[in-house]
């Protein structure tokens, strides 16, 4: 307003005129009916586009936490997919897909070792399904402690386990399958006082790379049979059964 006022001061004598009556009035309060609600909208809008801008970026904010969580869960349910949820381990379908990966990429010593518990339909019959379920979690346990940082395991039946020993000869296989038997067998397992006897018999094969997955397999398998019906807490390799020095 004081612009307004002083342009009319200015202004209206230099162009012969005098700055008072109505035409005074007119020269103050035109500028000010014309630019007022102008002003007013342009500091709305100025108003409106920081809310916007603001809401916006908190959006933004938003998307990407929400991103994050998504991408998360995706992961866990890829690890989920391909874990035995009762052990920890790898399930029968991602064994084998890994192994089958492996036997065409490894060109070295390779071994499969496959346990199976003894006598555990015994163990759920006298003991209960939760004490065989935490039977199972010892052994796994056992196996993992086992194996090396390159190898590779899981839970590919009800009680039967295999485990991968890339980098390992006849020799170091039989030494892991027996750390694997040796450590099922001290397990401490009671229930209602009682002690749950766990045993492993296993089977092993060894080969060379690259190698035929499921030929490996089926060796190792034929000599984890071999182990069950030789008396089991046993392990067995091309068809002969190794005693615990020997391993």
């Amino acid at each position: 307003m004081a612009v307004s006022v002083g342009i009319v001061l200015l202004l209206v004598p230099m162009l012969g005129g005098h700055p008072d009556g109505p035409g005074f009035w007119m020269s103050v309060l035109c500028p000010l009916v014309i630019a007022g609600p102008a002003s007013a909208w342009q500091f709305h809008q100025s108003e409106t586009i920081v809310r916007q801008r603001d809401a916006l970026a908190l959006m933004h904010v938003k998307l990407e936490s929400a991103y994050a969580e998504l991408k998360e869960l995706h992961a866990d349910l890829q690890v989920r997919a391909r874990t035995d949820t009762m052990t920890g381990g790898l399930n029968r379908g991602a064994f084998f897909s890994d192994l089958d990966v492996e036997s065409r990429r490894n060109a070295g010593p390779v071994a499969i070792l496959i346990a199976d518990a003894d006598h555990f339909k015994h163990v759920n019959d006298t003991f209960g399904h939760l004490v065989g379920d935490e039977a199972l979690r010892r052994i796994g346990a056992a196996i993992s402690r086992a194996i090396g940082e390159r190898c590779w395991w899981g839970r590919i039946g009800g009680e039967e386990f295999v485990a991968y020993l890339p980098g390992h000869d006849r020799a170091q296989a039989l030494q892991v399958a027996e750390r694997i038997r040796r450590s099922v067998a001290s397990a401490i397992l009671v229930s209602d006082s009682r002690p749950v006897p766990l045993s492993v018999s296993i089977g092993v094969a060894c080969g060379h790379g690259p190698f035929e997955p499921m030929e490996l397999f089926r060796r190792a398998d034929a000599d984890l049979y071999s182990a069950k019906t030789g008396g089991r807490n046993r392990i067995v390799i091309d068809g002969r059964e190794v005693n615990s020095a020997a391993a």
